[in-house]
């Protein structure tokens, strides 16, 4: 994914900017093979104490991923009832970097150093996700590394996936928190501790409370989640962008660094900020912007209601999961496949079109996706 981090790109070079989309977004037809997604899932049951969860880190090695997965499928079959937990959050999670064919030798060797290691839990590409219990229900997040940095030798992921981390953690350890103090925590200590030299992100985090239903949302930049309720999308965040293809996002820029005024560097306290009350059976799509460049609201809505309308007990959690689970891995792998196909005009392509570009086909790009489904434990009893 290519964003300017810098005014020095600035939308008036439209030229340059086609030329760019040419370079960056030509996907390689050549690697039709069959594509699904890499996959985690947790079920948050809310009668589990969250700080029996374990710390988040960011592991410098792929067998990471299956010591994740393994401690968050840990949870109870048959949770305990808790009186004071009145909504149940299964969460799946699923994602496609874009770069996974095999290199040639040759090609290996020109790799930068930062992309022949993995920096996070799993190999999302730039992207960068968690999903953790909290003293008060459940907590989401998304980011996405702006790949503009590895121009100059910056690895996009460290900063995504260092976020995320920080998040994590914050979420969990806070006793009363709403999801814009996540973030703004979160990047903070990021900042104030220089966890990172250089980088920057964009970022959604979704925070849930197990008593009330009550979420809220912070959104910074292109990424985005979709609230489905009785089949029907009821709000969609909308994209935050300076330019097009220049997304706000939060930014460190080293102190000593040439033209450091003209960077983008937006803060937490810009991010759209809003509040919902869940009700049971809502779904929430909370997804980069790999994602929703490639596959159009509607298009979303159809692939939900036609694998969910298979859940008819929304109290049996496990048999949720599974389904929540497969949901998750669809959409991943429909935007995926979308992404490669040069004749679509995609959400991004109309996008390019609406401000001087004549681009058609998808955009290659990093995927991420976390599905969530609300259960409410104790439904109000139906008025005669």
């Amino acid at each position: 994914m290519f964003r300017p981090t810098s005014n020095r790109l600035a939308f008036t070079a439209r030229t340059s900017f086609y030329q760019l989309w040419r370079r960056t977004l030509a996907p390689s037809f050549v690697a039709l093979r069959p594509i699904t997604a890499r996959q985690e899932f947790l079920l948050h049951s809310s009668a589990k104490a969250p700080l029996q969860q374990p710390q988040v880190s960011i592991p410098t090695h792929a067998t990471e991923e299956a010591t994740y997965v393994e401690t968050t499928k840990s949870a109870p079959k048959e949770p305990q009832e808790d009186t004071d937990t009145d909504y149940n959050f299964v969460v799946a999670a699923a994602w496609h970097p874009k770069n996974r064919g095999r290199k040639s030798k040759d090609t290996a060797e020109k790799t930068p150093y930062w992309k022949r290691t993995q920096v996070g839990k799993v190999d999302a590409g730039e992207d960068a996700f968690f999903h953790t219990n909290t003293r008060n229900g459940l907590a989401v997040g998304v980011a996405d590394g702006v790949g503009g940095w590895a121009e100059v030798g910056v690895d996009p992921a460290l900063f995504s996936w260092t976020l995320m981390n920080n998040c994590a953690s914050i979420a969990k350890d806070l006793e009363s928190v709403n999801a814009h103090d996540i973030l703004d925590n979160a990047f903070t200590e990021l900042v104030d501790r220089r966890m990172v030299q250089a980088g920057s992100s964009t970022a959604c985090i979704l925070e849930m409370c197990k008593k009330t239903g009550y979420m809220t949302s912070c959104n910074l930049g292109d990424s985005a989640f979709i609230l489905i309720r009785d089949q029907k999308i009821v709000f969609e965040s909308p994209s935050q962008q300076h330019f097009f293809n220049c997304p706000y996002q939060l930014t460190v820029v080293p102190d000593n660094y040439p033209n450091r005024a003209s960077y983008v560097t937006d803060l937490p306290k810009d991010g759209d900020r809003k509040s919902f009350f869940l009700r049971n059976g809502d779904l929430i799509i909370l997804a980069t912007d790999g994602y929703f460049d490639n596959v159009f609201s509607n298009e979303t809505l159809q692939i939900v209601n036609a694998h969910m309308g298979q859940i008819v007990d929304t109290g049996n959690s496990e048999g949720s999961l599974a389904h929540v689970r497969v949901l998750a891995k669809l959409l991943t792998d429909a935007a995926r496949r979308l992404s490669l196909d040069p004749k679509r005009l995609s959400p991004w392509a109309k996008g390019a079109r609406a401000h001087g570009g004549h681009y058609r086909g998808g955009k290659v790009d990093d995927i991420t996706c976390i599905v969530t489904l609300v259960q409410q434990k104790h439904l109000p009893e139906e008025m005669d």
